[in-house]
């Protein structure tokens, strides 16, 4: 019997170390935000591997291009940093476009649509705004991702019976499951920020005289 619990501790514990060392990566990343550190060098880090795994999807290791994988690659940041006619090739230009090519004219626009977003809000507002939305981001699927992997720890039990280790069918999905989350959490945060609106102090002014002048009544 002692036997058996210990086993079933040692089970215990390694299912938690599983998500243990998630929560460390998750942590300290929320800890750098939290403790308002400049976060723009991971942004554009984001916004450069989300783009190179959009073309890497659309293209794999074909060595030639066509309009169609152009197409694919472009698509997720069609209304984020792309408008319909952006970035857009003849079959002819296809011929002589590359994978790497392609990633980095992608990138030279998101850079460049991002940094005009920067100059037109200020770069302390652009700094605050990249914590407030990581983080939000965050945590958002932290949370989704907790509820995952306590799904599959309850279920992954049953792995015994087809002679598979429960423990190493936990690790192996569980990492799965947290690069997917990390990957998710890269392309929702970038899509956030491309497309959020910050309203500036005189907008909020204008705002709050034309509420307060049409609750008040006509003036005069």
């Amino acid at each position: 019997i002692e036997s058996r619990n210990f086993g079933v501790r040692k089970h215990v514990l390694e299912y938690d170390d599983v998500l243990n060392t998630q929560r460390q990566t998750i942590y300290a990343q929320r800890l750098q935000v939290l403790e308002g550190k400049d976060v723009k060098d991971n942004i554009v880090k984001m916004i450069d591997d989300t783009i190179a795994h959009a073309v890497h999807a659309a293209i794999g290791e074909h060595s030639l291009i066509s309009t169609e994988m152009v197409e694919q690659a472009r698509r997720p940041f069609i209304g984020v940093f792309l408008r319909p006619e952006d970035c857009t090739f003849t079959p002819e230009e296809c011929d002589d476009l590359t994978a790497d090519q392609l990633t980095n004219i992608l990138s030279d626009q998101a850079h460049k649509v991002y940094e005009a977003k920067e100059q037109a809000l200020g770069s302390p507002i652009m700094r605050e705004l990249e914590r407030v939305v990581l983080l939000r981001v965050v945590d958002e699927y932290w949370m989704d991702h907790i509820d995952a992997m306590q799904e599959l720890r309850q279920g992954i039990r049953l792995r015994a019976y087809a002679q598979t280790d429960p423990v190493i069918e936990y690790k192996r999905e569980g990492y799965e499951m947290f690069s997917q989350m990390i990957s998710a959490i890269r392309e929702e945060t970038i899509r956030r920020l491309f497309v959020v609106k910050v309203k500036t102090q005189e907008e909020v002014k204008r705002e709050k005289v034309a509420k307060d002048t049409f609750e008040g009544g006509p003036v005069g």
